[in-house]
């Protein structure tokens, strides 16, 4: 007897691969429909803070608009207000290896020194007797502490001696250093008198990986963290100091403390043995 094969099981893994192939383009249809919901916010909430609407985080507002005004001077940034950084990619900079900013660089770096000038005075202590008047909103009256320019390399050792990518790192971000600060911001203080920007290299300890690998080219970038410090006079402290009043104006105390007892005492030299006093 011989068996053929079936053509309803033939039919049956058609549709099943069919039905693979149409969940498969449903997840992507879906993954770019996020995507496209993700970018409108971002643009939208840009757009809230521009037109002079307050947003709950004080540290993304503050980045949102300076990054917002890189881009307006031609700056290629990726801004992260979550944790508060704009990044540059180092090879529009630099050239390959190289901690010299390229002629195109260094003017468009001046033009974002030009929109630092207008904008950080309305974040920085040392500016508040000059604070703009069309300043953004700014109701937790959050001020920069710190502004770190980092320079961060790939994982590719450098064949240059004694020179490696710490170096390379740190020179990469004292020359974005010298072209944004030239002038007026190398004198901005915070509240503690202290100079608001400085330097550091990570050189290759943080880069940027791509479906579990380095992707070398967005490793090479120069950051800029923003650390803020917020005044005890802002909504969120009043707030806490409003709670503290109302739990210390309770009438009926919380612990009752015991009487303290007076600690035995030893005359150095002497043969009086300390007294265990009961508890």
């Amino acid at each position: 007897m011989i068996f053929l094969p079936s053509s309803h099981n033939k039919q049956a893994e058609r549709v099943e691969e069919a039905g693979y192939l149409a969940s498969a383009s449903d997840l992507m249809i879906g993954l770019l429909f996020v995507f496209i919901i993700m970018v409108v916010m971002l643009s939208q909430r840009v757009d809230s803070i521009q037109r002079g609407e307050s947003v709950n985080d004080p540290l993304a507002s503050a980045v949102l608009i300076i990054g917002q005004k890189f881009k307006e001077a031609g700056l290629n940034v990726v801004i992260d207000p979550q944790s508060g950084v704009i990044g540059l990619p180092a090879d529009a900079l630099f050239g390959f290896n190289s901690a010299v900013l390229n002629d195109n660089s260094t003017q468009t770096l001046k033009k974002a020194r030009e929109s630092l000038i207008k904008i950080l005075p309305c974040y920085v202590h040392s500016e508040r007797a000059a604070r703009p008047l069309d300043c953004p909103p700014n109701d937790e009256q959050a001020e920069i502490e710190t502004i770190f320019i980092e320079g961060h390399t790939d994982s590719k050792p450098l064949q240059q001696g004694n020179y490696t990518n710490w170096h390379l790192g740190l020179d990469r971000a004292r020359a974005v250093y010298e072209v944004l600060t030239e002038g007026k911001p190398q004198s901005y203080q915070n509240e503690r008198k202290l100079d608001v920007f400085g330097i550091s290299s990570y050189a290759d300890k943080r880069v940027v990986k791509s479906f579990g690998l380095e992707d070398a080219e967005k490793s090479r970038r120069v950051e800029l963290r923003f650390i803020l410090a917020f005044k005890p006079d802002s909504k969120k402290g009043k707030a806490a100091r409003d709670a503290l009043d109302a739990a210390s104006s309770s009438s009926a105390p919380l612990i009752q403390t015991a009487p303290i007892m007076p600690a035995a005492t030893v005359t150095p030299g002497s043969n009086t043995k300390p007294i265990a006093l009961p508890k």
